[in-house]
């Protein structure tokens, strides 16, 4: 018994188990950048993978032990230390880092001051427990056979993410149920042939065909089920906003992780956001057309916030107040649009280009009650450019649907390049704002920008480019969050390089702030996906939540504010006018292009232009994944995969012909003549002798044969002509006339 029982330890069925328990862990794993500070996930899968495989194979403990500790403290170098590790000084100096790291953690611990663990002591413990785990579930899967509490514990740390984190686990949840029930169906399928060799049978070690086509079968067809049954709207009331108030999860600071759709509390900006679906309004406009919210003037290092002052709206759009969003440099141009708010979209404020002028609409307040125009006020952000509408009680009405009248500018690029005036003191008051607490590197590096530009506009236009000429990733899920003594841009520009909108524009603002350029940043929608041509020559814009997005206006004294793109893969579309050339032989012409003609286009080429989607609490459109870079490894991928495609494109007939060649062979008797002539006849088509119309069978045959060389079509036809005509035995003649067939497949491919 002991014999059979140490077979079995060592049989592939065991070996398969445990390697599916690995791919569990491996789902522990895979959350934790998204909710920690923790990098390099990779070197922790290595860690596990190796310490996996030391347990299964059974090491003796003075082998397993070091090579584990060893393994660690690899990993530890990889990622606290810099110069090679295989070295003397390399080794010395990470031992003595770990000695010295180990004796005040321990005393740490002996203290309860658990929350005082360095970075580089809880690293070495998360080593540990992985190793620790990976022991375990070898003794759960193979001594045991028991590893369905090991798979609820799974399921739940996965679904309490997804519910409370940025982590989407719909993916991981399926992964997870598909891997615990082929676990579990194969510890059944161990526990059965353990009965059968208690009763004297004796099955082999290796996996039963008829378990294994059974459970394949079971989890395709659930899995086939499960996405095409229709499903149901959820039947009960959402607990999960209130756990995660009762809990504290979401306050005044805002949610430190999740951001969906339009945000409006901005205070504490970072993390992932999970993409949502539906509608936020349709627009109809006569081209596409950043949809501006607000903007907000107050940084305070981990987000932002404004101090709005509310004045009623026709002393903004007229000239009642000293506020205009352009100067008398820009050229206005008028234009009209409608919006129709979706139903779902709560916003309880005013979308629009440029810069409004006038609007009329059909509201309804919260109650669904229809509210005539003159019931209507409106009421502007003198500073943030916030529009609302309030009814005659001062309650805030949500528009169902509003016309709006606006004046678009066009920027002249030489005012831009020569403005030199003092900005007003209002200006500087408001958008000059930085937090004391600033980390000094970041002036340093927007000193550095700057040093090489003399005019605000090339400045600003650096600024602006220098996140795509240095390689900032655009991320929307494995985005940190700053801790608490943490600077928001800080971590952004000098750690993680990686992240979305909000990263991009409130890091550009503050590099401007820390020149002495105004600058603020902004809030709303981007273009949309265009829908429809409308009658009246305008074009229907769908504008989804998840085109939620921010970017940055710069402010020039004779200008106005001038909005700049920062982020990667998105499109500046406002309208840039150089200057006509007094060299007659020079003729810049108009830039009609609607963008800036000193800012490059995005690298990200059509993959990221495609992903204009949302971001201050959307995603991009279809980017799951963030935005793809060409790069020269792309290229050198897709030179072969092109070259291949081009050489299978022009040998595809010979390729086709052989295929046939060898199916019409190996199928014997069971061929049909009448398929295999008809193919032929195919075949022959394809290598350029076609049947001309009106020729027949026989004419054709004798015409091939003579191209060929050869009786065989000849015969093959006549045979055809026996069996259609005359009734004879398609297997029979098939048989007979194989060869022949297979000659001029020969000849065809010669």
């Amino acid at each position: 018994m002991k014999h059979f029982q140490l077979k079995s330890m060592a049989s592939i069925t065991h070996l398969l188990i445990y390697i599916l328990a690995f791919l569990l862990i491996w789902e522990w794993l895979r959350p934790v950048p998204a909710v920690t500070n923790t990098g390099q996930i990779e070197i922790f899968v290595w860690f596990t993978l190796a310490s996996a495989a030391l347990i299964y194979l059974r090491f003796p403990f003075y082998i397993t032990m070091p090579a584990l500790f060893a393994g660690s403290l690899y990993g530890l170098h990889l990622i606290f230390m810099e110069g090679p590790f295989f070295s003397g000084e390399g080794a010395g100096t990470l031992l003595r880092t770990f000695a010295a790291e180990f004796t005040v953690n321990t005393g740490m611990i002996f203290d309860g001051n658990f929350a005082a663990l360095t970075d580089f002591f809880r690293t070495f413990l998360l080593f540990t427990l992985l190793a620790l785990v990976c022991y375990l579930l070898y003794y759960w899967v193979l001594y045991t056979r028991r590893v369905f509490f090991f798979l609820i514990c799974t399921v739940a740390y996965i679904t309490i993410l997804d519910t409370f984190t940025v982590v989407d686990a719909s993916q991981a949840v399926i992964r997870i149920v598909i891997i615990g029930f082929f676990i579990l169906a194969l510890l059944h399928m161990l526990n059965v042939q353990d009965e059968e060799r208690a009763i004297g049978r004796r099955p082999g070690s290796f996996i039963s065909p008829a378990w294994m086509y059974t459970l394949v079968t079971m989890a395709g067809a659930a899995v086939v089920a499960g996405i095409l049954l229709p499903k149901p709207e959820p039947q009960w009331e959402d607990p999960v906003p209130f756990m995660r108030e009762f809990a504290g999860i979401e306050g005044s600071g805002g949610a430190r992780a999740s951001r969906i759709g339009y945000g409006v509390n901005d205070e504490r900006l970072g993390g992932g956001f999970e993409k949502e679906e539906g509608t936020a309004f349709l627009a109809a406009a006569d081209g596409e057309k950043y949809w501006r919210g607000e903007s907000k003037d107050i940084y305070t290092g981990h987000g932002w916030t404004s101090d709005p002052t509310y004045v009623e709206s026709e002393q903004i759009f007229g000239s009642g107040i000293d506020y205009r969003m352009f100067e008398e440099g820009a050229e206005l141009e008028e234009g009209e649009t409608s919006i129709e708010m979706d139903e779902a979209a709560d916003f309880e404020l005013i979308f629009y280009p440029g810069q409004p002028v006038n609007v009329q609409n059909t509201a309804a307040d919260s109650g669904g009650n229809t509210i005539s125009e003159n019931e209507i006020q409106y009421y502007t952000d003198a500073q943030g450019g916030r529009i609302q509408a309030e009814s005659g009680n001062a309650q805030s009405v949500r528009l169902d649907s509003y016309d709006l009248t606006y004046e678009e500018p066009v920027f002249p690029m030489e005012e831009l390049r020569n403005s030199s005036e003092e900005d007003p003191e209002d200006i500087q008051e408001y958008y000059l704002q930085l937090p004391e607490e600033l980390p000094e590197r970041v002036t340093l590096l927007a000193e550095e920008i700057a040093e090489d530009h003399e005019s605000r506009y090339e400045t600003a236009a650096a600024v602006e480019n220098y996140f795509s000429e240095n390689d900032f990733e655009y991320e929307t899920e494995n985005v940190a969050v700053p801790d608490d003594g943490e600077d928001y841009v800080d971590q952004f520009l000098f750690e993680t390089q990686e992240g979305y909108c909000d990263n991009f524009s409130t890091s550009m603002v503050v590099m401007l702030r820390a020149l002495d350029i105004p600058a603020r940043w902004v809030k709303g929608f981007t273009a949309g996906e265009e829908i429809e041509e409308l009658e009246d020559g305008r074009n229907l814009y769908e504008i989804a939540n998840a085109n939620a997005h921010s970017w940055v206006e710069v402010y020039f004294p004779e200008v106005g504010w001038v909005p700049f793109e920062p982020t990667r893969g998105f499109t500046n579309y406002a309208d840039f006018e150089e200057p006509e050339s007094s060299d007659p032989g020079i003729d810049l012409g108009e830039d009609t292009s609607g963008e800036d003609p000193n800012i490059p286009e995005p690298e990200g080429g059509v993959d990221d232009l495609l992903e204009e989607g949302g971001e201050q609490g959307g995603t991009d459109e279809d980017g799951d994944e963030g935005s793809a870079v060409f790069t020269l490894k792309n290229l050198l991928i897709s030179i072969p995969l092109v070259i291949g495609v081009m050489i299978l494109y022009q040998k595809q007939n010979r390729l086709q012909n052989k295929f046939f060649f060898y199916r019409y062979r190996l199928s014997g008797k069971s061929a049909s003549f009448s398929a295999a002539y008809q193919r032929l006849l195919w075949m022959l088509a394809n290598e350029g002798i076609p049947r001309a119309e009106g020729e027949t069978l026989r004419e054709y045959s004798r015409r091939v044969d003579l191209a060929l060389s050869s009786q065989a079509m000849t015969k093959l036809t006549s045979s055809y002509e026996k069996v259609y005509y005359g009734g004879r035995t398609p297997a029979d003649e098939w048989e007979k006339r194989k060869k022949d067939w297979e000659e001029i497949v020969r000849l065809l491919q010669a």
